[in-house]
């Protein structure tokens, strides 16, 4: 967002211009205070004799008046914030689009209307060091944390502050839902001072002086326009994992055939298999993430029951780096003795990616074993 705008005052009968300047030209035009000087000549004839010019008693001067402008501008976090997320930062960027050097009273607002309030906050910043980018740790140095109700170092003309706000999100917040957090940054009179630029006392110009001419926008409700203060919003957004789990048993094959492999074709017609000793049962647990969110390290830990004897078991659907650990049991193992002891089956270190209401992302452990038989 770029505004631009002209201070113009009358030069009356200028035929030449000279500028004496004590500061830079600026994005908001000539430094304030700057003294500019106009003179003229004028020469005449008379009965074709050229004249003594007339020369004026003095030059025509003005100083310029101090454009206060400043512009607020947020950027939207790259990834969202799971619940129970401590120090989440929201970024903005605050700079002075005036003619003088100013420091700025930072606020954080927690709008209302949103989803939740983050809890904490504070801010720091960052003091640019001249070509706008964000740069934390580099060249815009390390960050400050800023007191409440103090001023900022002060910002030239063209200046950046880069600002974080960080704040938590409360554990019990729900995927998708939002936290709107306002910047304001009122313009002060610099110098560490704390006391707000105020416009011209009279309203009425006085050509020899450096008067203030407040030329802000209005960012958001929280300031108006042309009041030395500028505003923007952000947003933090939950991105959680919604995770689900359902365990079902069937009958593989009654006469156990097939049962190390996994998925293998099952014995048909599938109602009409039997549980009976000997016969190969199939365990499935189904997880599903119905959230926005990665879930990580997802580990499931199933103890088969005394009276089965363990075949196989594996997994699928599961992104990172799944594994069994412990080891799985060895084929034939009897699950006798308390339970949990010699047929659990452990998979550890599974992930999720984020999946949507109605399409979830699936994963699925298996686990295969046989009715005991009796049989040693």
């Amino acid at each position: 967002m770029t505004k631009t705008k002209t201070l113009m005052k009358g030069l009356l009968g200028a035929t030449a211009l000279t500028v004496f300047t004590a500061g830079n030209a600026f994005a908001a035009g000539t430094a304030a205070d700057t003294l500019v000087s106009n003179t003229f000549t004028l020469s005449y004839d008379v009965g074709g004799v050229t004249q003594p010019p007339v020369t004026p008693p003095a030059d025509t001067t003005f100083r310029v008046d101090r454009l206060v402008d400043v512009l607020v501008e947020s950027f939207a976090p790259v990834t969202p914030s799971a619940p129970g997320a401590t120090a989440q930062p929201l970024r903005y960027r605050v700079t002075n689009q005036g003619n003088d050097t100013h420091g700025y009273l930072l606020t954080a607002v927690q709008e209302g209307g949103d989803d939740f309030n983050t809890a904490g906050a504070v801010i720091t910043y960052y003091v640019d060091d001249g070509d706008g980018i964000y740069e934390p740790g580099g060249d815009d140095g390390a960050p400050i944390t800023y007191t409440a109700g103090t001023s900022t170092p002060d910002i030239p003309a063209d200046g950046f502050l880069h600002v974080i706000i960080s704040s938590d999100v409360p554990a019990g917040a729900v995927d998708g839902e939002t936290a709107d957090i306002t910047l304001v940054a009122d313009t002060l009179e610099g110098g560490g001072s704390t006391t707000a630029v105020g416009p011209d006392a009279d309203g009425i110009n006085d050509i020899n002086a450096t008067e203030n001419v407040l030329a802000d926008d209005s960012g958001t409700a929280n300031e108006n326009a042309n009041e030395g203060d500028h505003s923007a919003t952000n947003t933090l957004t939950v991105g959680a994992a919604d995770i689900s789990a359902v365990k079902a048993v069937s009958v593989f094959s009654q006469d156990g055939s097939g049962c190390t492999t996994i998925p293998g074709t099952p014995a048909t017609p599938a109602n009409e298999q039997y549980a009976i000793p000997g016969a190969c049962i199939e365990y499935t647990i189904t997880v599903e993430n119905e959230g926005s969110a990665l879930a990580t390290d997802i580990d499931i830990g199933d103890n088969l029951q005394p009276g089965l004897e363990f075949i196989s078991a594996s997994f699928s659907g599961f992104s990172g780096s799944p594994s069994f650990s412990p080891a799985l049991p060895s084929a034939g193992t009897i699950c006798d003795g308390p339970v949990g002891t010699a047929c659990r089956v452990s998979m550890i270190d599974g992930e999720l990616a984020g999946g949507t209401v109605g399409s979830p992302t699936t994963g699925v452990l298996t686990i295969r074993a046989l009715v005991d038989n009796g049989v040693p």
